[in-house]
């Protein structure tokens, strides 16, 4: 079996459906699935090659791949693998959910750290991480053709794909004569997705030669890793649908999927006949984007896999090991290198173009949405600061004062605005004397510690102490119940 790539330009908007629903607003997928170019070339092949047709498009011979976003239109990207995950606060550190064990979770928990999955975007070979694909949205109303006007109450929305985006796919052969018949069909100015008869769905189709794909790579000998390319849809020993395949169903001989260390995600539609003028039987599938972790199972030597059910639409194409789910083994921490721009904030002091300042709105709507922007800016940077402060040594020892002291703090940063009058309240009128002073300040250079914590986050202002001395009391109540 060969494997041919193709590029699929948008020329006009592309609207494709991720629901059945025809009220409220729809909204769009972020990938062209492969029943779009099996659509495609349907019609042509039973007119022209009928003898044929059922080999091509019915048996699996050929499959029709899912066409996913591309930065040049010659690099393939795959969907955000889920068993990567960040902290919530601090997003500048990855793990592989698979190499974690108890010991590593317990860690977390004692450092505040919140795990959160990864679940939309696409990596590529290079290390480029894609986001979503950019999409419009219009509102659309249905016609009196009658009177020659919208029609009342009639009014829906349409999420599309915008013109321009450069998608990448590819076709599996069985044979080159299957390819020469498809390609007759295929390439070229086609529409696709809904309302093609109006403004949307023109797209250009182009074969494209050594396109950049995912390597894999070695993982211990005794598990492997199942990385969904592309939606699967497994039947059981009873021809019902299942999510909880067997390891031969991933095209591995023995072995035993770990559901724990395994990231699976689940997804149900039904697809559109156009002929028939109606939907298709529901399809039960596991996302792409989701990975198995099986024991003792050996990955094929095969560079083409496909397994399950519906591959001339593209459904069941897996990888094995790919490159993009390296990791460390003894921390669990995401090794696989990233593409860094020369400009982005890690070479910030190697560059010597100043940074582009973006004007200012002048309309109301645009100050008010700046001014929305700006304060989430603020929120996120005061939530670092605490996730950082957190973790230091000197923030540890100050756990072993009193919630009460902690929540005295906090109102004191609650009823006031000013930082410098905030500094005096704390460290000359509260902490200073007394018997809070003798029985918990004095003890481990708790002081210095705190004023040392006030003076690196002055610039937050008095909010940040308030959230901070809020955590503080949290952390200081969870170490006195241990005792």
């Amino acid at each position: 079996m060969t494997e041919q790539y193709y590029k699929c330009t948008l020329l006009s908007d592309v609207v494709l459906n991720n629901k059945m629903a025809t009220e409220g607003n729809m909204t769009t997928l972020d990938y062209i699935a492969g029943s779009n170019f099996l659509g495609i070339v349907a019609n042509d092949i039973y007119i022209n090659h009928k003898e044929k047709a059922y080999k091509i498009l019915h048996t699996g011979d050929v499959s029709f791949g899912d066409a996913h976003i591309s930065l040049d239109g010659a690099e393939v990207s795959y969907a955000m693998p889920f068993s990567l995950f960040k902290d919530k606060l601090d997003k500048t550190k990855t793990w592989v959910h698979h190499l974690l064990d108890k010991h590593h979770f317990d860690n977390f928990r004692e450092k505040g750290i919140q795990l959160k999955q990864e679940r939309s975007g696409y990596l590529t070979s290079s290390g480029h991480i894609l986001e979503s694909p950019k999409k419009n949205f219009v509102l659309k109303s249905a016609q009196e053709r009658e009177e020659r006007r919208s029609k009342d109450g009639a009014m829906f929305g349409f999420e599309s794909l915008k013109a321009g985006q450069v998608y990448v796919f590819s076709i599996r052969y069985e044979n080159a004569e299957y390819q020469e018949i498809v390609e007759k069909f295929l390439i070229g100015n086609k529409r696709i997705g809904k309302s093609k008869t109006a403004q949307y769905g023109q797209v250009d189709i182009q074969p494209i030669a050594n396109p950049t794909l995912i390597k894999t790579i070695e993982t211990p000998q005794n598990y492997t890793i199942v990385y969904a390319e592309s939606n699967l849809c497994f039947f059981n020993e009873f021809g019902q649908t299942t999510f909880q395949p067997k390891p031969k169903d991933l095209g591995l001989s023995g072995g035993e999927i770990c559901w724990k260390k395994s990231q699976i995600r689940t997804y149900a539609y039904s697809p559109w006949n156009g002929i028939r003028n109606t939907p298709n039987t529901q399809r039960d599938c596991i996302l792409k984007g989701s990975v198995f972790y099986v024991k003792d199972a050996v990955a094929p030597e095969d560079k083409i896999n496909s397994v399950g059910e519906y591959q001339p639409e593209g459904l069941g194409r897996v990888i094995y090991n790919p490159a993009f789910l390296k990791g460390n083994e003894s921390d669990g921490d995401w090794t696989f290198d990233l593409f860094k721009e020369h400009n982005n904030s890690d070479d910030k002091e190697e560059s010597t173009q100043p940074a582009s300042k973006e004007p200012e709105p002048t309309s109301d709507l645009g100050k008010f949405l700046n001014g929305l922007k700006k304060q989430k800016d603020k929120d996120l940077a005061i939530s670092k600061a605490i996730h950082k402060a957190l973790n230091l040594e000197s923030s540890k020892e100050l756990m072993k004062i009193t919630p009460s002291q902690w929540g005295g703090i906090r109102a004191y940063a609650e009823n006031t605005k000013d930082i410098v009058e905030l500094e005096k309240q704390i460290f000359k009128d509260f902490i200073s004397h007394g018997v809070a002073l003798e029985r918990y300040w004095s003890k481990g250079g708790r002081t210095q510690k705190f004023q040392a914590i006030f003076d690196d986050n002055k610039q937050h202002g008095t909010i940040f102490f308030a959230k901070y001395a809020a955590e503080m009391a949290k952390e200081a109540q969870k170490l006195k119940n241990k005792k």
